[in-house]
């Protein structure tokens, strides 16, 4: 195994190993291969209560090294600890070890930002296989009716096809590895305002959303999530608290994703890829 490519920051999100295809009984040459880097984020948060500081365990989350400070804004966000980037006045990451990626970042909320894990619903650790399924029960799923979408922004049947196309042509280490997820935000001339990939889903989302904020935008109305896998309940919830009135996916929805779009009023496209694409819900957007 050998160090490999870097991102922009400097960080490594792939690595180079040698292979061996083996096709029916015979085995072909060793040859070179790139693998995405999966590796754990332990994020703390401290907030002030009065006069002293108190520090906090928020989650754990295994994602690919690269845009950790944008992964860390859209978690915060997502939980509804943040409302913009100033909220957060400084995020540290622990000295990583040789050439390895930092596994530990503290984040500083400013001063007046109130924080509680009892009234967080977000305590349990984040996996890049499910963000919910550490949820202590149930009711914690239940989303405030305050996220519903009432806005009917008119979107064209064009762009939705282009979608997938122009987030790929934005995922240099998915091209390298095949073992990435994306999310790109879009305004409806066509413009991608942020774009980013992880080997989780709800990252990925999560680094796109973080980056807006770290650029000054506050999500709102008005714009597309696509995703490049399938759409599950923590892919919408997340887009709900973003106000994304159209979600676009080149796989398939869940079930509970589905029936969460009907009731938050979110237009769902599932399936986008060779010029087509199916809808669930929420139809009258699209011209």
């Amino acid at each position: 195994m050998d160090t490999g490519t870097t991102t922009s920051a400097g960080v490594r999100s792939e690595i180079r190993v040698l292979k061996r295809r083996i096709h029916g009984a015979k085995a072909g040459p060793r040859e070179e291969d790139f693998l995405a880097i999966e590796d754990p984020l332990e994020i703390s948060v401290s907030a002030l209560h009065g006069s002293r500081r108190v520090k906090h365990n928020l989650s754990l989350t295994m994602r690919t090294p690269g845009n950790d400070p944008d992964l860390i804004l859209g978690n915060l966000f997502a939980s509804g600890i943040i409302r913009s980037a100033s909220d957060v006045e400084e995020i540290q990451f622990d000295p990583p070890e040789g050439d390895a990626p930092p596994t530990r970042a503290s984040v500083r909320l400013s001063p007046g930002i109130k924080y509680s894990p009892a009234k967080n619903a977000r305590l349990s650790p984040v996996l890049s296989s499910c963000g919910v399924c550490g949820s202590g029960s149930l009711a914690r799923l239940a989303l405030p009716r305050s996220l519903q979408i009432t806005e009917r922004t008119a979107f064209p049947r064009e762009l939705i096809h282009h979608l997938p196309g122009r987030m790929r042509e934005s995922q240099p280490t998915f091209a390298r590895t095949g073992g990435l997820h994306a999310a790109a935000i879009f305004a409806t001339d066509g413009k991608m305002l942020a774009v980013r990939e992880d080997i989780g889903r709800h990252n990925a989302l999560d680094k796109t959303v973080g980056a807006t904020l770290s650029s000054g935008w506050i999500p709102a109305p008005g714009h597309i999530l696509c995703v490049s896998g399938r759409m599950s309940y923590e892919i919408l919830q997340k887009a709900l608290v973003a106000r994304m009135e159209v979600i676009a996916g080149v796989g398939a929805p869940s079930s509970l994703a589905v029936a969460l779009a009907e009731d938050f009023g979110v237009t769902l496209l599932g399936f986008v890829r060779n010029g087509s694409y199916s809808i669930y819900c929420c139809p009258e957007r699209i011209e």
